[in-house]
C-alpha cells in the first residue's frame, strides 16, 4: 500500500513537470499596458508634488503653533506695561491657597491648639513662618523669579507636613 501511494506522488509530480513543460516560456497581455503604466506614473508624481507642500505646510505649522505658545506665556506671565491692567500677584494666591489648605487640615483635626506641642515642633513651625515671610517680602521685590517661588512652595509644603504628622493619628501597639 505504501508503495502505491509513493508511485501515485511520483506519478503526479511527473505529470506536473510535463504540464510545466508544455505551457509557453513568454506571455503577451491581450492589450497594450503601456497607457495604464503611463498614466498610473503621472498620477504618483502629481500626487508627489502635492506633497511637497505638505513637507513644507506641516513644519510651518509647526513653528507657528510654537510662535503662538511663546507669546501667549509672554503676554501672560511677561512684564506689566505701563498703563495695562495688574497682574495676578501670584505670590499673594499662592499664600491664600497655603492658608486654606492648612486652616482646612487644622479644622479636621480638630482645630488642635498649636501651643500645646512640644517646643520643638513649635519652634520648627515658627522658623518655616518666618522663612515663608522672608521669601514673600523677597518676591515683592523680583515676583518672576522661578527659585523664590519654588522655594516658597517647598516650605509651605515642609509646615503642612509636618501638621499631618503631627496631628494624624497614631497607631497604637498592643
Amino acid at each position: 500500500m505504501m508503495k502505491e501511494t509513493i508511485d501515485a506522488a511520483t506519478s503526479a509530480e511527473q505529470n506536473l513537470q510535463d504540464a510545466i513543460a508544455l505551457l509557453p516560456k513568454e506571455m503577451t497581455p491581450d492589450r497594450d499596458l503601456w497607457s495604464g503604466i503611463d498614466k498610473a506614473i503621472n498620477q504618483k508624481s502629481v500626487v508627489e508634488s502635492k506633497g511637497a507642500n505638505n513637507k513644507f505646510f506641516i513644519p510651518t505649522a509647526w513653528a507657528a503653533s510654537v510662535v503662538a505658545a511663546v507669546l501667549l506665556t509672554w503676554v501672560t506671565l511677561g512684564p506689566e506695561l505701563p498703563g495695562s491692567k495688574p497682574a495676578i500677584n501670584l505670590v499673594a494666591v499662592m499664600q491664600q491657597n497655603f492658608q486654606q489648605q492648612k486652616q482646612s487640615m487644622l479644622v479636621n483635626f480638630g482645630t488642635p491648639d498649636i501651643k500645646q506641642l512640644p517646643v520643638a515642633m513649635q519652634t520648627e513651625l515658627v522658623k518655616l513662618s518666618s522663612a515663608q515671610k522672608t521669601i514673600s517680602k523677597a518676591l515683592a521685590d523680583d515676583p518672576n523669579n522661578s527659585d523664590l517661588l519654588n522655594l516658597l512652595r517647598w516650605t509651605q509644603q515642609q509646615e503642612l507636613d509636618l501638621l499631618k504628622q503631627l496631628y494624624s493619628p497614631q497607631w497604637q501597639q498592643i
